[in-house]
């Protein structure tokens, strides 16, 4: 056998080793969906603060609505708005932060951010913030 062919082989041998020693990957399941509630919202006239750097900002008021799932049900409170930006390629990004009072009276601070693209394809990501222990 060849130098050449030895370095070859030993090199394979090595790495066929190194591969059969590593421990098995654990992969989790995959993460599944769960309804959480229907929101109705009421939202007022959009207020353009003209272009700038990274696109078009503008306010959308929310005024109210109604919030109801499974384990929920209350009302959008008149407190938030969306303070919210359209790109040059047309993506609006959310900046969304408003409020819900459940029927309960717990209130749940809601923040959304994220794209939505042209053809309407939504990949917003919310954050919820309460002090109930429901």
């Amino acid at each position: 056998m060849s130098l050449a062919k030895f370095g070859l082989a030993l090199q394979l041998l090595v790495l066929t080793g190194a591969a059969a020693s590593q421990p098995a990957l654990h992969h989790p399941p995959a993460p599944a969906l769960r309804f959480l509630y229907h929101l109705n919202s009421t939202l007022g006239e959009p207020v353009s603060f003209g272009p700038g750097p990274r696109g078009t900002k503008m306010s959308i008021p929310i005024l109210g609505g109604t919030v109801e799932g499974p384990n929920i049900r209350g009302e959008v409170m008149s407190v938030g708005a969306d303070w919210g930006t359209i790109d040059a390629n047309g993506t609006f990004r959310a900046d969304a932060r408003y409020q819900l009072r459940t029927n309960d009276s717990a209130d749940i601070f809601i923040h959304v951010t994220g794209p939505t693209q042209p053809n309407g394809q939504v990949l917003n990501h919310i954050t919820f913030e309460t002090g109930s222990d429901k």
